[in-house]
């Protein structure tokens, strides 16, 4: 295993995750990243870990990082269901969400947690940052030798390693060449994200109730996710003291929401996604009949965060290609729907088993095929609950059942 590289294509939260086991099983690794920076374009905003990522996470990371990572989260600890007029209705939350409102459990850690997903990103990069390269785009692979592999980039620089993992996300390249018929495909649906600064005005104009717990809003055929994302103490001040050699940008307090649901119900065409300007005034459009205290959230979000996307997921039965030193994890493989909240999770999970497996057999391909069939196993039924977590958002009579 001495002998053993392994080739990460994707800088992202998997990526990472698994770059972070590898290191501290002892395994060399390089990461590789399209994106010419860490910076170079917005990783969204709250991310809700739950129990498996955090396990995940624990580990992979360093004690130290790990401890950053909880201190610098919120808890995910109460959930409530409203209409428009901000009035109680019943519901139920999707079956991967664990807070103190729905379970008691007496182990926190058991509870999800409120991550922002920049801070995490920073977290996970801290002490492999010689490890990944940005600006380093995939373009294919080839097998080689006896049991290797040849990893060529856009640039024109190769790799040869014993194993290449495809973490590129959504629209993996590596999963193209691999298992082309994977592809996800596109639901109807969309996601249209932004946030809303949590200043003292804001919270004063809009109450309490919206500041303190995750609240799901049912509209006509659609729902909004509304979390704060309310930091214990400066991020840069809690770095300095738990992991100094870990620097973590400044994040304001803010209010993190989340319009999800088909196209038709949001308005949104099906042909083409509308820009910044345009969101600003669907949101707007949508939300016109809203309680006062909506509008005033919304009205008020930083137009420069919005983002729209298409919610595109993969077939539940999880493609099968041929054994050997080529895999792939996170969204590359199992892409879903947002409304479960567990995509980010699954692929963290996939990281911590593949780095353990790794570790721990002295044959990787075996250690690889391992990963593969268990991988298969759990990410079908996160699918499963994230394809059900869309059906208690976008239809109000399936989450009003008793």
């Amino acid at each position: 295993m001495q002998q053993a590289h392994v080739s990460i294509i994707g800088a992202g939260l998997g990526g990472l995750c698994l770059a972070q086991g590898f290191k501290r099983a002892g395994i060399a690794f390089d990461v590789y990243e399209r994106d010419a920076a860490a910076t170079s374009r917005g990783q969204g905003y709250r991310i809700r870990i739950d129990a498996d990522g955090q396990e995940a996470l624990s580990q992979c990371l360093p004690a130290n990082l790990h401890a950053l990572f909880r201190q610098s989260c919120g808890g995910a600890r109460s959930v409530q269901f409203l209409n428009c007029d901000l009035e109680q209705i019943e519901g139920r939350p999707a079956r991967g969400w664990r807070t103190a409102a729905v379970e008691s459990d007496p182990q926190p850690k058991a509870h999800d947690l409120s991550a922002n997903r920049q801070t995490l990103r920073e977290i996970l990069l801290c002490g492999i940052e010689d490890r990944v390269h940005f600006g380093q785009a995939f373009r294919r692979f080839e097998r080689v030798g006896d049991g290797e592999v040849r990893v060529q980039f856009d640039d024109g620089e190769e790799r040869i390693s014993t194993l290449l993992v495809g973490a590129d996300g959504v629209n993996s390249v590596v999963r193209g060449q691999l298992a082309p018929a994977a592809e996800p495909v596109d639901t109807g649906a969309v996601c249209i994200y932004g946030k809303t600064a949590a200043t003292t005005a804001l919270r004063d104009s809009i109450g309490a109730a919206l500041c303190t717990g995750t609240s799901v809003i049912f509209a006509d055929g659609f729902a909004v996710i509304l979390d704060p994302v309310l930091f214990p103490e400066p991020l840069p001040v809690l770095a300095a003291r738990l992991a100094p050699a870990c620097r973590l940008n400044p994040v304001d307090d803010y209010l993190y929401w989340a319009f999800i649901g088909p196209r038709a119900s949001l308005g949104v065409s099906v042909t083409g996604l509308p820009d910044q300007a345009h969101l600003t005034a669907l949101i707007e459009a949508i939300t016109r009949t809203w309680h006062p205290r909506l509008r005033t959230l919304f009205a008020r979000g930083d137009a420069n965060t919005l983002t729209i996307l298409p919610v595109r997921s993969s077939p539940r039965a999880i493609a099968t290609w041929r054994p050997g030193p080529v895999t792939l994890l996170g969204d590359a493989i199992h892409a879903m729907s947002p409304a479960g909240g567990v995509g980010a999770n699954t692929a963290l999970r996939d990281a911590a088993v593949l780095a353990r497996a790794a570790a721990n057999g002295p044959d990787l391909r075996q250690a690889v095929s391992r990963y593969e069939i268990a991988m298969r196993e759990w990410a079908q039924a996160a699918i499963s609950a994230s394809n059900d977590g869309a059906r208690r958002l976008f239809c109000a009579a399936t989450i009003h059942e008793a």
